[in-house]
């Protein structure tokens, strides 16, 4: 799955934090993070406080093992048939937590209701599936235009009990959903926690963590405090600051890895010539006048490196020879004046509250190179609504290319045919024919030249300016074996408790 995700203090991408209610406490396992869960439908919102619920609650037919590669969920093989068709086999024996059976009329149902939900975040992925076809109960065919992504998009489409949610409506469903994963909602107060429990049923043999209590913390310090008072705990993905600041307690145990998240500033370019920024040439002097070098170090200890593009050397669609261009103090001034470069006002950019030592950065560099600049911080609802407006003219956010390619993130953002993202006026007939050229290349060596070059239009184009890949940074009490994923995702299943 990938997410778009706004930057969060200290360099967070829309990633999370909680913990646990007091019953059976020596038996249940309590994550603390900030952001809310904002809601029980698996497939509403493109974030990651949604998935980290939704894959242990719900299973799509394929999904990524910790090497990022597919691996069978509710779907046991699946093969390409013609040049648009992949037909998948599934699951026998497998039942929802509420008891009903699992068939291929539930995933046509899941498929379909997604594809007559325009305003559905996921909508712009499943948009290229034409057709689904039932062949037998457990077998199914999926059409798509840009069959090569197929896989991909439907590793992340959460699969729900057809017959249920049509017999009580999706209002009552989602109060308490049920799905096929390993746990289920046992009980949720939004905005202040939520409690899953292991499903007794479930296909794959029950987990051996037998309930997880994830609770909001209401600041970055309380995170540390609830994790010590309900250990056993993880403080998930905590700012670098706080992370910094505890390295050597003894009552934690500090885990990180290289992560996927690339932060960006993205800038609106829309407006013809009365929008500097529509200027090609202004956008890239932009980019020169930052220092990426010093940019970098506004991370507590050594937890970034700059971007050279909008995915780190992880995903494929990389191009190694795009490089992290040097910095020249005066050049980006120069290059602003030779654009004829004027400001009848300060550029509005929209970052979360909290702010952070990146954006203060950032900004710091641009007013150096005489780009006046105005920060707005707000809640994410706001920052998400008015990314979606495109109202502001520059935005600090972030992506993670969890699916390990970099074509969903085009098709995501910059394919005008079915993008929600925020590319904010850029695009062209050139860039959606990319994308669906990729859509539509099977051939992996082919599909990894084609996504370079898209890599590179952007990269030129810059509509978003890579700044820095981050590390995934997380606590644990001495209680807790965890070893974490490639892309940063809490499947309760990697979890033990000692």
């Amino acid at each position: 799955m990938w997410r778009l995700r706004p930057a969060l203090s200290g360099l967070v991408v829309f990633v999370f934090l909680a913990a646990g209610a007091c019953r059976q406490r020596d038996r249940e396992l309590h994550v603390i993070w900030r952001p809310a869960l904002r809601t029980l439908d698996p497939n509403e919102k493109f974030d990651v406080v949604t998935d980290t619920v939704a894959m242990n609650v719900f299973e799509p037919l394929i999904r990524y093992d910790r090497q990022m590669a597919f691996t069978a969920a509710l779907a046991t093989s699946w093969e390409i048939r013609e040049s648009s068709v992949w037909r998948f086999h599934l699951r026998q024996g497998v039942r929802f937590q509420d008891g009903s059976p699992f068939t291929a009329d539930d995933v046509k149902y899941t498929i379909d209701r997604l594809k007559g939900l325009p305003d559905r975040d996921i909508h712009r992925y499943v948009s290229a599936i034409t057709d689904v076809r039932i062949l037998d109960p457990f077998t199914i065919d999926v059409r798509s235009e840009r069959p090569a992504g197929l896989p991909s998009v439907l590793s992340f489409v959460y699969i729900l009990p057809k017959w249920t949610v049509e017999r009580l409506g999706t209002e009552k469903f989602f109060r308490s959903p049920s799905g096929t994963g390993p746990y289920r909602v046992a009980g949720w107060k939004k905005g202040e926690f939520l409690r899953l429990e292991a499903h007794t049923g479930y296909w794959g043999g029950r987990p051996t963590v037998p309930a997880a209590v994830f609770r909001v913390a209401p600041d970055d310090d309380a995170m540390w405090t609830e994790a010590r008072r309900l250990s056993p705990a993880i403080v998930l993905s905590p700012t670098r600051t706080t992370w910094a600041a505890h390295r050597d307690d003894a009552l934690f145990r500090l885990v990180e890895r290289p992560g996927l998240a690339v932060h960006f500033l993205a800038l609106r370019v829309s407006g013809g010539p009365a929008n500097p920024l529509s200027d090609i040439r202004v956008r890239r002097a932009m980019r020169e006048a930052i220092d990426y070098r010093k940019l970098v170090s506004t991370v507590p200890g050594e937890g970034a490196f700059p971007a050279s593009q909008l995915v780190p050397p992880a995903i494929i669609g990389y191009d190694p020879d795009l490089l992290v261009p040097p910095f020249r103090p005066g050049a980006a001034r120069k290059l602003l004046d030779e654009a004829g470069f004027r400001q009848s006002a300060p550029l509005r950019f929209l970052t979360l509250e909290g702010g952070g030592p990146l954006s203060k950065g950032l900004i710091a560099d641009l007013e150096a190179a005489g780009v006046e600049v105005s920060e707005e911080q707000v809640g994410v609802e706001e920052f998400e609504r008015r990314t979606a407006a495109c109202d502001a003219d520059l935005f600090f956010s972030g992506w993670i290319c969890s699916s390990g390619d970099a074509g969903e993130l085009f098709e995501g953002n910059f394919y005008s045919k079915g993008s929600r993202g925020h590319s904010c006026g850029y695009g062209s007939a050139g860039m959606d024919a990319a994308v669906e050229e990729i859509g539509r290349t099977l051939d992996p060596a082919a599909r990894r030249d084609l996504l370079q070059r898209t890599m590179k239009r952007l990269v030129d184009d810059l509509p978003w300016i890579p700044l820095i890949v981050t590390y995934d940074r997380h606590a644990l009490t001495p209680d807790v074996e965890w070893e974490t994923r490639a892309d940063g995702q809490l499947d309760l299943r990697d979890v033990r408790l000692k």
